[in-house]
């Protein structure tokens, strides 16, 4: 098996493109990442771009857009898993560190297995994910209130709710961080509000608008208006806007630790398509003599 590491995005794109848009579900944040970064300039640490192949066949691809995780991508598993070791090798020949990734979950332990042992870590799980796909969907029990896009006066509230969603998912953010994150998704006007009697009660947000595809993220409901079906309500109806804007499908992750979210979007037609981990890799914590 061979390594091939791309110097940019563009190029490492035009080697996968066919990769990633025959699986655009299970490769959306990759092909995401590839459109929404092909133009940037890295004035620093630039991104990791690499495939393993086994005669002309890319068995796995690996992307680490700093600073976010190295994400992993095979098409067939036992390929990824087969072709996870020479990845490590590569890694460990460049000394290029890996603090965290993101991956289909079984080449995910895998590759977590040997790099936690070559480099004497331990690993720590972020998020056990499972990805969902709709294509089309099934309507909700009538519930009162309408979808509307997040409106300038919203950011009363936008960021404090940004912070609780991450709160809940361990992705934790500051402050300001979730004041900009809020403030970008509404300027872009991809932020969606549940709205009943002139109140918010609940958001989501469209993201990774690909070439068939869109996901849905950001859903969240403060915890007075759970249990009432305000967030089966708002994912419907965003999914159904998002459908007649022309995309064939969308997507969205769940967290298999939260039930109750798995059961609602599978009632209004998204399709499991598999499961994701996130991991973090810690130096090992040594024993404290007695």
């Amino acid at each position: 098996m061979e390594v091939t590491r791309y110097s940019t995005i563009p190029a490492f794109y035009e080697e996968v493109e066919s990769f990633l848009l025959s699986q655009e579900d299970r490769a959306g944040i990759m092909l995401g990442n590839c459109i929404s970064f092909r133009d940037k300039e890295w004035e620093e640490e630039k991104p990791f771009l690499a495939t393993v192949k086994e005669n002309g066949k890319i068995m796995l691809a690996a992307m680490l857009v700093p600073p976010y995780a190295l994400l992993l991508l095979e098409k067939e598993e036992a390929d990824g898993i087969t072709a996870v070791p020479h990845l490590v090798a590569y890694l460990i020949k460049e000394d290029y560190a890996i603090h965290k990734i993101m991956s289909p979950k079984a080449v995910g332990k895998v590759f977590s297995e040997q790099w936690t042992k070559k480099n004497r870590l331990e690993e720590k799980v972020l998020m056990d994910l499972r990805l969902y796909t709709l294509k089309s969907v099934i309507q909700p029990a009538a519930r009162p209130g309408k979808l509307r896009q997040a409106r300038a006066e919203d950011m009363s509230f936008l960021p404090n709710w940004v912070r609780g969603m991450t709160e809940e998912t361990n992705q934790l953010v500051t402050k300001s961080e979730a004041e900009e994150l809020a403030k970008t998704k509404l300027e872009s006007g991809s932020l969606f509000i549940w709205e009943e009697d002139g109140r918010a009660i609940s958001m989501a947000s469209k993201t990774r608008p690909n070439v068939k595809g869109v996901s849905v993220n950001l859903v969240y409901t403060p915890k007075e208006w759970r249990g009432k079906g305000y967030a089966s309500s708002l994912v419907a109806a965003l999914s159904e806007h998002l459908l007649k804007e022309g995309y064939e499908f969308c997507t969205l992750y769940t967290d298999l630790a939260n039930p109750t979210s798995n059961k609602i979007y599978q009632n209004i037609g998204y399709v499991p398509v598999c499961d994701y981990i996130e991991l973090k890799f810690n130096q090992k914590r040594t024993e404290t003599p007695a």
